[in-house]
């Protein structure tokens, strides 16, 4: 039980001792906040509130002053109190705002205090440099991410450091600039001088975010954007699709440069068993680089990649066949002890140009033929072909749910009633039955199963 000690609080503050004195009340066994009233009146009070770590002691004391604004009671906050360093007000400053306040209360047309006192903060705020605005909008990118209006992680330092750079761009040519002062040919001059060197990419990351700092910087609501509909000016980034065989010779041709070992390869021929688990689980290669052990269910015979790591934000689900698990089990014995599945000399994730760079070293041309994104162009599309008997054997949200696919509204709907593991047995089926086909295309001699009816699939009930 708490215990009162010390000197009683003063009745009224008269003067700057009486503020330094003053602590919370200590009544029914503990200790509460109190107001203490400026001898001076005019509404004027300390509010002391406790310190639950050190009893009797104040936590804050904060200016206030009561007031009625159309006959409402109302409170303008004034500051913390102090010596009028660091943002806190003494007390004759306090007694300077509160005047300030009942000067506004009085005029013909009454002004809410606490109205002004926001819009003076958003004043001070226009005010201030762009380079100020993206500083903050960066600050806020550091602390969370947000996928379908939900937190996902705080963000790699990879992604902050582009986030940086490409900030850095606007930041050199606009940071000693107000937002009002940022016209509109002067953005445009600046991206067409990046247009001209041939940076696209950039130019459209720097773009979007100059749009998205002068949007966090615009509190009055003018909606002055100067970098908004720049690109009507510009010319298109064309994007170039991600190349991927789909022709059967060239996906029998690709399979069997990749599905054999290397026996001269460096800690196991890691690299190459990534490569195969890519083949087999479809999924984007960036997962396979930072796959971790802690995400593979060895019971269940599945791989669950979390929301964080995932371009929709949501748990993705691969359900392992027979042959990725026979992959998992033989890069264990290799890697079993790290973090990561495929580490090499350190526990780290694979580059993201590595899969790539050993498709180039088996003579396949990433850029034109086949690129380590390509497994899901070849998985996709010799899926959503496959027949039997001129009827589809899979059903396309089957295929869809497994690439993680959930921008039609089918899927997406499918996904959020059952969550990550919506289809699974039919997605289970499918990636085995891929798994038994890339082994066919690998090994002619292999005979690819039947696992079901063409109508079990084309028409899978939920």
């Amino acid at each position: 039980m708490a215990r009162k000690t010390g000197v009683a609080n003063p009745e009224q503050i008269r003067t700057d001792v009486d503020c330094r004195a003053a602590r919370p009340k200590f009544e029914s066994g503990e200790w509460s906040a109190t107001k203490i009233s400026d001898v001076t009146g005019g509404g004027l009070y300390l509010l002391i509130t406790p310190d639950p770590s050190r009893p009797g002691k104040a936590g804050s004391k904060l200016w206030r002053m009561a007031y009625r604004f159309h006959g409402r009671q109302k409170t303008y906050s004034i500051g913390p109190y102090g010596n009028g360093n660091d943002g806190t007000v003494s007390l004759s400053t306090a007694r300077q705002k509160r005047d300030a306040a009942k000067a506004l209360l009085a005029q013909d047309r009454p002004v809410d205090p606490s109205i002004e006192k926001q819009f003076e903060r958003h004043r001070q705020a226009a005010e201030r440099p762009f380079g100020v605005w993206i500083d903050e909008w960066l600050a806020e990118k550091k602390t969370e991410k947000i996928k379908r209006g939900r937190l996902i992680t705080v963000r790699s330092p990879e992604t902050l450091a582009l986030l940086e750079r490409w900030a850095g761009y606007l930041k050199d040519r606009f940071g000693a600039l107000h937002r009002q002062d940022i016209k509109r040919p002067d953005t445009l001059a600046f991206f067409r001088r990046m247009q001209a060197e041939g940076r696209l990419e950039t130019r459209d990351r720097v773009h979007s975010i100059g749009e998205q700092v002068c949007d966090y910087a615009d509190l009055e609501g003018d909606g002055y954007n100067p970098f908004r509909a720049c690109k009507k000016q510009l010319t298109v980034n064309v994007s170039t699709p991600r190349p991927g065989v789909t022709e059967l010779q060239d996906v029998a041709r690709l399979f069997r440069l990749i599905m054999p070992s290397w026996e001269n390869a460096r800690f196991g021929d890691v690299v190459g068993d990534a490569l195969r688990l890519d083949a087999l689980t479809i999924p984007r290669p960036g997962m396979i680089n930072e796959m971790e052990w802690t995400e593979v269910d060895w019971d269940g015979k599945r791989w669950t990649i979390p929301a964080a790591k995932m371009k929709n934000g949501w748990d993705h689900v691969v359900p392992l066949s027979r042959q990725s698990l026979a992959i998992l089990r033989r890069v264990q014995q290799i890697t079993g002890n790290r973090r990561y599945v495929f580490a090499c000399a350190k526990d780290v994730p694979l580059s993201s140009r590595t899969l790539c760079h050993r498709l180039r070293a088996l003579g396949i041309d990433t850029k034109t033929e086949h690129c380590a994104h390509g497994f899901r162009t070849t998985f996709s599309t010799l899926c959503h072909h496959e027949e039997i008997n001129e009827a589809k054997v899979w059903d396309g949200d089957i295929i869809e749910l497994q690439l993680a696919h959930l921008d039609s509204d089918s899927v997406r709907a499918i996904y959020k009633r059952h969550g990550p593991l919506a289809l699974i047995g039919s997605r289970t089926k499918l990636m085995q039955h891929w798994a038994d086909r890339i082994d066919s295309f690998a090994d002619p001699r292999k005979i690819v199963p039947i696992i079901a009816s063409p109508e079990g699939f084309a028409n899978q009930s939920i």
